[in-house]
């Protein structure tokens, strides 16, 4: 129950993060694009449009970093919600997901992410220079999606590789527009 509020408050503080950056620069790029490149009905949150599950996860995560208000954790070093709740947000719309399965699938992304987050950190972040929103955010992203998706253990596993595969993300991007894009990348 204890996890189950505090994600709650993430996914609300999340929306709240996504609304308020909009209207920045980066986000504005992103939902462009995915405007333009996506089809379908998922939505781009604070806007009139709806696009692919993907491009609006792009857009959304985007959006959620663009003013770097969004939460972070100190365990995997990473701002965990910007990427989890943009990617659950577009799988729970394709799949009629209740709000008790968003829940637990923000549970399950951010539980793994701390996991890695407890082994890979602190050298990951501080010596190899990943920025782990991007790097681990991605699994975490991967590893809610298919829960919402309600993905037989192969297919996870197939998910988790392929996120793996995609995870990126240099510190040297802070301070740019790419930052944010990390964690539409990841979402």
């Amino acid at each position: 129950p204890a996890a189950r509020r505090r994600a709650v408050n993430a996914i609300a503080d999340t929306i709240g993060v996504m609304l308020a950056g909009t209207v920045e620069p980066a986000a504005a790029m992103a939902t462009a694009m995915a405007v333009d490149e996506g089809r379908g009905t998922s939505r781009i949150v604070g806007t009139r449009h709806v696009t692919a599950a993907g491009a609006a996860a792009l857009a959304n995560g985007v959006a959620a970093h663009a003013l770097d208000y969004d939460d972070m954790c100190f365990v995997s070093l990473a701002h965990p919600s910007c990427a989890l709740v943009p990617a659950i947000l577009a799988a729970g719309e394709l799949t009629g997901a209740t709000g008790a399965a968003v829940v637990d699938a923000y549970i399950a992304g951010f539980e793994l992410e701390c996991r890695l987050g407890i082994v890979m950190n602190p050298r990951h972040y501080h010596e190899r220079g990943w920025h782990c929103t991007s790097s681990i955010g991605t699994l975490g992203a991967a590893a809610a999606a298919a829960r919402i998706l309600g993905l037989e253990a192969g297919a996870v596993r197939n998910a988790l590789g392929i996120a793996a595969s995609a995870a990126c993300g240099f510190k040297e991007n802070m301070g740019s527009m790419v930052k944010p894009l990390h964690a539409g990348l990841a979402a």
